[in-house]
């Protein structure tokens, strides 16, 4: 935790300030101010030689100094500008422990401005800190955040020594407010800042927050190792199968994610499996061929292509009069690998409206609907269509994370 100690550098700046040998020289540290009280009289000598042997850096004389001039106390301002020297003097010769007596002796004293207050809580973290507790650190910047606000600096520091310190909720609360307040202040939040949110969220196991948050940071930083988690998430859904697989390895693509030569491999043979060779072709060429098996299945879709789209548009027809929703909704599909989207928009809501009684099956359907309304250009009507996708085999995430990419890409 980086909050700024005061102590050391503006106590030493007042110091300097003070008069050596007059009477009642020595008045508050930060200045003087008409009827503000001054020292004891007898404090005076001593004080001031505890000064002087401090700026020679002289401790053993400052300590004797400082305990005869502690004698002589008699208001709590006498005892307030005492505290002040031991403070620096502490701070001088990294003491946490006596730093914290001070800070703390001085906030209770009742002679300290709101300003200063608010100035010396703010030095208590780093006292803690020096004095080796990192927990009684935690506490006081978190005590110091809650109180006064905190910049979103401030905040996002109590969030990561929290979230080290094995209190993930807490850690997430504030790294949660550090994200809200720089937004607030018209800034971007840093990357880090979404990826301790995750971590914290990951610990506590709360997966569906985990994800959103990612989901923010594609928003801003765009990079295909959140892509890909958010995407390849489809394939932890409880009813995931093979009905899904070609829709992740799409999804993948729309996001900008370079698919690997193996899932390229895969993704052209399931797309080669659904009858639909020309976006296997699509996919075995943008992988580049390396193997006996890929050459085969690009051989075979190439094959297929013509004759496929030749014939599309008569079957098509046919099926439309005497099909039933699921033989129509293939067709739609492959219809979209053709790249035919207003066609395709006609054949999937046909099929929609001749029914199909898998629920599952159904909103699969609803996810090619959508996109082939996303690639037509009609944003609106495709993110409308990805609402109503839910189901949990894959379509929902993956309908999501379309509506997800009509709004980044």
């Amino acid at each position: 935790m980086k909050f700024r100690l005061p102590g050391a550098t503006a106590i030493a700046a007042a110091l300097v300030a003070m008069a050596v040998a007059a009477p009642l020289a020595i008045a508050p540290a930060y200045a003087q101010q008409p009827g503000q009280m001054q020292l004891t009289k007898q404090m005076v000598a001593p004080m001031n030689e505890a000064r002087n042997a401090m700026l020679a850096k002289d401790w053993v004389t400052a300590k004797t100094k400082l305990d005869a001039a502690a004698a002589q106390a008699k208001t709590p301002n006498d005892k307030a500008q005492l505290e002040r020297l031991r403070l620096y003097m502490a701070a001088e010769n990294k003491d946490g422990k006596q730093q914290v007596v001070s800070i703390n002796t001085l906030i209770a004293s009742g002679t300290l401005t709101p300003d200063e207050t608010k100035e010396y809580k703010s030095a208590l973290a780093k006292a803690h800190l020096d004095a080796g507790d990192q927990a009684a650190s935690n506490a006081a910047a978190r005590a110091y955040v809650d109180e006064y606000g905190g910049t979103p600096d401030q905040l996002i520091r109590v969030a990561d020594n929290f979230i080290k310190a094995n209190d993930a909720a807490t850690g997430l609360t504030y790294a949660e407010k550090a994200v809200a307040a720089a937004r607030a202040a018209n800034t971007k939040p840093p990357e880090s800042w979404f990826t301790l949110q995750m971590r914290a969220l990951n610990t506590l196991g709360q997966m569906d927050k985990y994800y959103a948050v990612e989901e923010q940071i594609v928003a801003e930083y765009p990079k295909e190792i959140y892509w890909k988690e958010l995407i390849a998430r489809a394939q932890k859904e409880p009813k995931y199968g093979l009905a899904a697989k070609l829709d992740m390895f799409r999804t993948l693509q729309a996001a900008g994610v370079k698919l690997t030569a193996q899932e390229s491999s895969v993704a052209g043979d399931e797309a080669l499996k659904r009858g639909l060779p020309n976006e296997a072709v699509a996919f075995l060429e943008a992988a580049g061929v390396s193997s006996d098996f890929d050459t085969k299945n690009l051989a075979s879709a190439k094959a297929l292509v013509a004759s496929d789209k030749a014939g599309l548009a008569k079957e098509t027809a046919d099926v439309l009069k005497k099909g039933d929703g699921p033989a129509i909704a293939s067709l739609g599909e492959a219809h979209l690998s053709y790249g035919d989207n207003a066609k395709a928009i006609e054949v999937l809501k046909a099929a929609l409206a001749k029914g199909i009684a898998d629920t599952g099956e159904a909103d699969l359907v609803k996810l090619h609907l959508g996109v082939a309304q996303y690639r037509s250009g009609d944003k609106d009507a495709a993110r409308a269509t990805w609402a109503e996708v839910k189901s949990d085999n894959g379509a929902g995430v993956l309908a999501r994370n379309w509506d997800l990419i009509s709004r980044i890409k």
